[in-house]
């Protein structure tokens, strides 16, 4: 291994962690509140762990920027966040199954119901009035009631006595500025069906708007908005957001090596390094989720400078081309988020076809997640 050309740093047990700013995450809130309405509720979706940046925090600084309630994919997910001593409404925005039911009610979520067969279940395990949502399909073909069935849907409802139609909502398909017009129309198709419903009688809130939609379509904010990714500052593809990044994904040098010209990195030697570099080792892998997919090929930051990834990343390591720059063992490497003047944000690292959400909800749920910088609800207003 290569002698070290400054005192080395001690290299802790972490060999991966994440960093989360959740006063930028409370500022994030602020910035899409006050493009709402007075009466529009901000609904914070912390599903698959807050999108990998770790549900209960988030959940807790969401509500104390100003959420109005909190939405999850399933039950277990509900469930944990009952444990941690979280009271806000908490919805569930994915299919649940009629085994699910007694959990829904013993914690008191808010299931989205598109078939009479949960419905029955809900219905049976119910102690008191149970509140229910009906997901309408307006275009993504994946979960909800088909538009024109809602009507008699929601009357087909009405057999429970226990469950009690708080709303309905819909998902937009839309992946960015260019998709404005679909969903528009998908949006059209919405308001219409919600129109129909309360010209039935139906009193009961709606919503469509994810962070896209509530950028792009202002008309479209209803009487409530689902923000997920505008919550962690993700890019949502609308010009002039200005939603800040809240994660740092970061580890240290863990090794070092002197490699000539044409040696062969990593499983199948699939790069030849070009000319004398040091490499350095970095203790993490696609077992701490980062696949080959995202990182292979990536740039992360070292000593303020974008340093490649070379070769395969392995289960629980990956190698960086550090040049001929200084660089000594338990250097940091931040992988995401700001070192010096360079930031790399998911966005950059997610592969062709896939969504920067990936990068970060694929992180292993165990990897050490510290959260910092949550002020006083006034400080952050």
């Amino acid at each position: 291994m290569l002698r070290t050309r400054r005192q080395p740093r001690a290299v802790g047990p972490e060999r991966l962690w994440a960093e989360i700013d959740l006063g930028a995450m409370g500022r994030n809130v602020v910035s899409l509140r006050r493009r709402l309405p007075r009466d529009c509720a901000l609904i914070a979706v912390v599903k698959a762990d807050a999108y990998g940046h770790g549900a209960v925090a988030c959940a807790r600084a969401a509500l104390a920027a100003g959420a109005s309630e909190l939405a999850v994919g399933d039950a277990s997910e509900g469930e944990r966040l009952r444990a941690a001593g979280i009271d806000a409404a908490i919805a569930l925005v994915g299919p649940s199954s009629p085994l699910d039911a007694v959990r829904i009610v013993a914690h008191r979520l808010v299931p989205a119901v598109a078939d009479l067969e949960l419905a029955r279940a809900l219905a049976a395990a119910a102690t008191r009035p149970l509140d229910v949502e009906v997901e309408i399909d307006t275009g993504m073909c994946r979960h909800g009631v088909p538009a024109p069935d809602a009507l008699a849907f929601v009357r087909a409802l009405r057999v429970h006595k226990a469950l009690r139609v708080r709303g309905v909502f819909t998902h937009f398909a839309g992946l960015g500025a260019d998709d404005q017009a679909a969903m528009r129309a998908q949006w059209q198709r919405f308001a219409a069906t919600v129109a129909a419903l309360r010209a039935a009688g139906c009193e009961l809130r709606a919503h469509a708007c994810n962070t896209l939609g509530t950028l792009l379509l202002p008309e479209a904010h209803a009487d409530a908005v689902r923000i997920g990714g505008g919550l962690h500052g993700f890019d949502p593809g609308a010009p002039g957001h200005g939603l800040l990044p809240v994660l740092t994904l970061a580890t240290r040098v863990a090794g070092l090596r002197r490699a000539q010209r044409g040696d062969r990195v990593g499983y199948g030697g699939t790069h030849a390094v070009a000319a004398d570099t040091t490499l350095a080792l970095l203790p993490c892998g696609y077992a701490d989720g980062l696949s080959r997919a995202h990182w292979d090929g990536a740039h992360v930051l070292l000593g303020g400078r974008l340093v490649p990834v070379v070769g395969h990343v392995s289960m629980n390591q990956m190698v960086v081309d550090a040049g001929d720059a200084a660089v000594a063992l338990g250097d940091e490497v931040v992988l995401l988020g700001v070192q010096g003047d360079q930031r790399v944000r998911p966005e950059q690292r997610a592969a062709p076809g896939c969504s920067a959400y990936e990068v970060t909800a694929l992180l292993r749920p165990d990897l050490p997640r510290r959260h910092h910088g949550l002020p006083a609800a006034a400080a952050i207003r």
